[in-house]
């Protein structure tokens, strides 16, 4: 019976994070998932990513599935041939539906990682609780490290309860692979070290051995070197590129020191629990799994003292950055759905020993139904926004319908690109008046605006009463409803689909319009 619960939800998950993967292509409109496909498909002679921003792991994993296609299809040659033609869109749909697989791996992973230290009950609700977390259902759909990371970092969470539990030096060995693997996907993950250090001070006090003599104990030593040996070899252009590493490293130092100067965008603890955690989660579910720890420390079981320095050391490194996105919460998520399941598994035991245990069980099941509904909804009003064609894919076709290619069009805030349409074959200008525009001889301005105004501003008055009395509007698509309220975004990030109140908009991204400006006369006729 618990394992047709756990295919159902495993079910459940795949078919929220798998649908709707193709959203705006062939157009790329999530700027992250440039920094791993255009790797993955440029791996030739090197397999040096020149780039240690993220580190490479997924991205071999990404160019493995691309090779692994293109062999199966009869490809010859250039693997990169099989995916060239659709201007490797193709390639990006690959990369979300490997997120999309890591990403519904991980419900089995964590009722796995749970079940042998907590039981079915408590194995089953956090499954349940990752199952419908919107932030994660979302970031599972994009070709990034995300997914793939948290998946890693759950079933090395398995394998820390389990060296409490066993304290088998394989079971260190095989938590430090795991570690080295998250951490090889995505660098915060590393705050499992954290958890590893204390599970193997929880193995000797459940062994009934001294403390005192830990250090002399092997199992830690074998963990960390397996941690290290797996990041060599899963990243290791991370150490045989020293120069990118340390070039690489200092560049972003400067964006966690002072973020991307973004003044809408938040960041501390304020900003992760009463921003983060119930934008990405929804108020009533994030409010449960951050209250859950709580009722961790008041009935502490075995791990609970790992887990806590997990999430710990875990929020430090969120909160203590400046550059800040809702996605960063995923780290500590399955530890948070962890120590949820344990309370719902512990008022099921406590309404067992009130009347029969099958009525406790629907009783804890309809509670915990209730608790994950509003966060379902969300999901799948995610999903049917992203199955709407995007506005800069409207815009994009319109323009490519009825300007001339070698047209000259005039965007406004031509630095920021990711609310404008993607254009070949036109000559884009940066926008400032009419009569400059004029001067020039663009004969079309355009102009994007959001909730997001950080990238997507509105025109200045200036500008707008300009194009208001000396130009046509010819094109406009707003994807805002009127008299709805405002939908939420992370405003740190450049992704024009809104976390709540998603009912606000009728499509993905800005608002966009597009003037048609008379060219000035040339006097020779």
């Amino acid at each position: 019976m618990r394992l047709a619960v756990l295919a159902l939800l495993t079910l459940a998950g795949g078919l929220l994070r798998f649908t709707a993967l193709d959203f705006g292509l062939p157009d790329k409109f999530r700027p992250d998932e440039e920094y791993l496909v255009s790797r993955a498909v440029g791996f030739r002679e090197s397999a040096n990513p020149n780039f240690a921003i993220y580190p490479a792991a997924q991205m071999y994993v990404q160019h493995a599935t691309l090779r692994a296609i293109a062999w199966a299809e009869g490809t010859k040659g250039d693997f990169r041939s099989a995916f060239r033609d659709s201007g490797f869109a193709r390639a990006h749909l690959v990369g979300r539906q490997l997120s999309a697989g890591f990403g519904t791996a991980t419900i089995p992973a964590l009722y796995w990682a749970a079940l042998p230290a907590y039981g079915a009950p408590t194995a089953l609700a956090s499954a349940a609780i990752l199952t419908f977390a919107t932030i994660h259902v979302r970031e599972s759909k994009y070709a990034t490290t995300d997914a793939a990371a948290v998946f890693w970092l759950t079933v090395a969470l398995g394998m820390m309860l389990r060296v409490i539990l066993r304290g088998r030096r394989t079971d260190s060995l095989l938590a430090g692979v795991l570690a080295g693997l998250a951490i090889a996907t995505k660098y915060p993950t590393g705050a499992i070290l954290a958890g590893l250090a204390t599970a193997h001070i929880g193995a000797r006090f459940r062994e009934g051995r001294t403390l005192f003599r830990v250090f002399r104990d092997i199992r830690p030593y074998i963990a960390l070197v397996a941690t290290l040996a797996t990041l060599v070899c899963a990243t290791p252009y991370l150490f045989l590129d020293w120069a990118q590493t340390i070039g690489d490293f200092r560049y972003q130092r400067g964006f966690l020191e002072q973020g991307v100067g973004n003044p809408y965008a938040g960041w501390g603890w304020g900003w992760m629990l009463g921003r983060a955690f119930p934008d990405g989660l929804g108020p009533i579910l994030a409010t449960f799994v951050l209250a859950a720890p709580l009722w961790g420390c008041l009935r502490p079981r075995i791990g609970t003292v790992s887990l806590l320095a997990f999430l710990l050391v875990a929020a430090i490194g969120i909160t203590s950055s400046r550059y800040t996105f809702y996605r960063y919460v995923l780290v500590p998520l399955p530890a948070l759905a962890i120590f949820g399941g344990m309370v719902v598994a512990d008022i099921r035991s406590f309404l067992g020993r009130r009347m029969p245990a099958a009525w406790a069980t629907i009783a804890v099941t309809i509670g915990l139904t209730l608790l994950l509904v509003p966060a379902t909804i969300r999901d799948y009003k995610l999903n049917r926004l992203l199955a709407r064609r995007d506005s800069r894919t409207a815009a994009r076709t319109w323009i490519e319908e009825n300007i001339p290619r070698g047209s000259k069009i005039a965007m406004a805030h031509r630095g920021v690109p990711y609310g404008k349409p993607q254009l070949r074959g036109y000559r884009i200008e940066a926008f400032e008046n009419v009569a400059a525009a004029r001067r020039n001889g663009v004969g079309w301005v355009l102009s994007d605006s959001s909730i997001l105004p950080f990238y997507s501003p509105e025109l200045n008055q200036e500008q707008q009463a300009g194009l208001d009395d000396e130009a046509e509007l010819v094109f406009e698509v707003d994807p805002r409803k009127k008299g709805t309220p405002d939908p939420v975004y992370d405003e740190a990030d450049a992704f024009y689909v809104p976390l709540r109140h998603a009912s606000s908009v009728k499509r993905p991204g800005p608002r966009i319009r597009i003037w048609k400006v008379d060219r000035v006369p040339d006097p020779s006729g």
